[in-house]
């Protein structure tokens, strides 16, 4: 019997060790996994880099002119922040040295820029401004501070607009350890982690500290996380709060602190903890978020700026600076705090930090909606630069002027709010959730180069890009291209020029066994109207006569050779702007006009480059003839009287020298959609508002479209030299 007692215990015992045994070898197994998971995404966030897209401002000219408080915006775009001192001006800072009435002078420390195909060396210099009319300076002289030599030219460096990482469009851009300032190091350990240098992984006291939280109000309420644990779920799982994941997350974080010393993992962490919402993107790491909130690189960071990243992280859409000032402040001031208590910082630099003001760059400077540009980059990107991207760290050089950009989205989203609170039709159906929406495209005629894309109202909101993919009606935006085919088909025997008299009294198109009866915007007939004046006034019976008399077909020809690559239907109604195209096709066509005659394909991106250096793709200016110059100098000229005697006669006494522009209003059937376009030898705005739903704007071009125009063409000021169109 006792041997049978005995046998029973040896075997359960057995069975016993050996669940043990396999428990424990499944355990032990399990670490090992977890290792072999955990190595690679943290040796990832060490070696991987991003591919980056970057925006380039013009070069500051002797002559340029601007008001102060746009210049001081400018820099600010750059990255440059005011000093408090001229003494030692620091690099990356701008200070006035002088401010008298008849002259001021500025004081810039350029940084060095040493991105792959193009660098830029440190340097000082000073700028001498005279005054101008109406509170505008002009550059009278730049000059080095080094050897007092004058130079005609100032280049910036260029701007980190985008980057491309992990498989998409992401902004992260993982950086060494000793890139980032001991200052955010020790403001994420005061408020986060404390003790992070002297626990391995979990955090008993914490934990602990936590759960009495936790039992106190019946849920989870603190986490008691260590900033390894933090690391593990941000790399490796959800929000998700349940006590099965905090086990593995502190499981994950043992396992870590056994593999990697505390500087790796505080390096990984910086580089991956999430900081708020770019657009519809996540910002990921200091270096993105310094960027993002500060326009500077994170070795720049102040301690105050450090101690603001710091606070956002314990809830980053609710501690948006932008949305929430306030609240971010008295957090940053927390996180000031736990650095003071903990020894991280001295009394008097607590003092000091604790009195600055936020100092985040305003919403709009920091490019939210910058989405709708990339979407063109993406699309214009040879498919081998594209499958590339995720592969290799590439560095794309764009067109884009980033203070323009800036400018088309602030500029765009105001006009908008002064529509639906001016007009009560549109506030209504805004009300019900019907947006009046609009488009912004500009481009640097000379070069074909797109400098600003707003592709909607907000690129968060709506992803939605009008300007590519918003096929509308141009309306009287097609008429240029009547008078063009006239002016180009016009002999000896059969001349026509501004002063030529149209026929204006109604009448009846029949074509193809169709009738066509086109009607004016006021339903009044003229006998006869000049040339001039019915492209100008946008009168519609003389323009469709005109089509008439040059053939639908031809000017179906010249719409297509202007740019448009959308069906054109060779239709009567096509003369007023019937067919349905993109307002990037029209910005392109229109840019043939400004370019006389000489057309070109739009450009997004001007290089490509490896992490080596070596040039991978070029994206070269490449014009054709389309047009005989001087048929379409004849165009503009007449276009340019749309601004003195026709529907954009509002623009004038804006401040914007009207002489060297030519322009063209646009109003669809039933006021559906308003349009604008106006264009000088330097820079073309093309500007539509209307809705995505079939509803209608009820106003004309000039009334909805022309006041953004004229807005965004005043920021544009600096990098003009208003030069004429000069005749063939």
């Amino acid at each position: 019997m006792l041997n049978i007692r005995n046998s029973k215990f040896y075997t359960l015992l057995l069975t016993a060790l050996g669940i043990f045994c396999s428990l424990g070898l499944f355990f032990i197994l399990y670490l090992a996994w977890i290792l072999h998971t955990v190595s690679p995404r943290i040796e990832q966030l060490r070696s991987n880099r991003p591919s980056v897209f970057y925006g380039v401002f013009p070069s500051l000219k002797k002559g340029r002119h601007f008001p102060v408080s746009e210049f001081e915006n400018l820099l600010a775009d750059m990255g440059f922040r005011k000093s408090k001192s001229l003494d030692g001006l620091p690099v990356g800072e701008f200070a006035w040295e002088n401010q008298s009435a008849s002259q001021k002078t500025l004081l810039i420390h350029r940084p060095a820029f040493e991105g792959a195909g193009r660098g830029l060396d440190r340097l000082k210099v000073r700028i001498a401004f005279v005054p101008l009319e109406k509170g505008s300076w002009e550059i009278e002289s730049i000059t080095r501070l080094d050897n007092s030599e004058t130079i005609e030219a100032l280049d910036f460096p260029p701007r980190s607009i985008s980057s491309f990482y992990a498989g998409r469009v992401r902004t992260q851009n993982p950086i060494a350890l000793s890139d980032i300032p001991t200052s955010m190091r020790y403001a994420a350990m005061a408020i986060e982690d404390v003790h992070f240098l002297e626990h391995r992984g979990v955090s008993v006291r914490s934990i602990v500290r936590a759960l009495i939280q936790d039992i106190r109000a019946g849920k989870f309420v603190q986490g008691g996380s260590t900033i390894t644990q933090q690391l593990m779920k941000n790399l490796f799982f959800s929000r998700e709060k349940s006590i099965y994941r905090k086990v593995q997350e502190a499981l994950y974080a043992l396992v870590t602190e056994v593999k990697f010393p505390k500087e790796d993992i505080l390096e990984a962490y910086l580089n991956e903890v999430y900081l708020g919402q770019w657009s519809t993107h996540e910002i990921h790491g200091v270096a993105e978020g310094a960027r993002f909130y500060f326009n500077q690189a994170a070795s720049d960071l102040t301690l105050s700026q450090s101690a603001t990243l710091a606070a956002i992280i314990q809830l980053p859409n609710a501690h948006d600076p932008h949305r929430a000032a306030d609240r971010v402040l008295k957090r940053r001031n927390l996180v000031l705090k736990k650095m003071l208590e903990a020894g991280f910082i001295l009394e008097d630099e607590f003092q000091e930090a604790v009195k600055e003001p936020l100092g985040v760059v305003p919403a709009e400077r920091n490019l939210e909606d910058i989405g709708y540009f990339m979407d063109l980059v993406l699309r214009e990107l040879p498919a081998e630069m594209r499958s590339r991207l995720s592969s290799e760290p590439l560095t794309i050089y764009t067109t884009l002027n980033p203070f323009l950009q800036s400018s088309a989205s602030k500029n765009l989203k105001t006009n908008l709010e002064r529509l639906t609170k001016g007009y009560q039709s549109i506030k209504k159906r805004d009300e019900k959730g019907i947006r009046l929406q609009s488009a912004l495209i500009a481009v640097d005629v000379p070069n074909c180069a797109v400098i600003a894309l707003q592709g909607g109202s907000s690129y968060r909101q709506t992803q939605f890009n009008r300007v590519l993919a918003g096929k509308r009606q141009p309306g009287s935006l097609f008429k240029p291209f009547v008078f063009l085919t006239a002016f180009d088909k016009a002999t000896l025997e059969n001349p026509f020029s501004g002063e030529t008299l149209l026929d204006g009294t109604p009448f009846e198109w029949v074509y193809d066994k169709q009738n066509w009866k086109p009607r004016n915007y006021e339903d009044e007939a003229l006998e006869k109207v000049t040339a001039a004046e019915a492209l100008q006034k946008s009168i519609n019976i003389p323009t469709a006569r005109l089509a008439q008399l040059v053939g639908i077909a031809n000017v179906q020809e010249t719409i297509k050779k202007a740019g448009v690559v959308s069906s054109i239907p060779p239709l009567p109604s096509i003369s007023l702007g019937s067919a349905e195209v993109s307002p990037f096709e029209l910005a392109e066509s229109y840019v043939t006009l400004a370019n006389l005659g000489q057309g070109c394909r739009l450009r997004p991106v001007t290089a490509v480059y490896d992490e080596n250096g070596n040039n991978l793709w070029d994206s070269p200016l490449s014009k054709e003839a389309r047009f005989s110059p001087y048929p379409t100098y004849q165009t503009v000229e007449l276009m340019k009287g749309v601004f003195t005697n026709g529907t954009a006669r509002a623009a004038q006494g804006s401040g914007i020298n009207l002489d060297v522009f030519a322009g063209k209003t646009g109003t669809t059937n039933d006021f559906k959609d308003a349009w604008f376009v106006g264009f000088s030898p330097e820079i073309l705005t093309l500007v539509w508002v209307g809705y995505d739903e079939e509803e209608k704007v009820g106003l004309t071009g000039a009334a909805a479209a022309l006041p953004l125009w004229i807005e965004f063409i005043k920021t544009s000021e600096p990098f003009r030299q208003d030069t004429d169109f000069v005749k063939p």
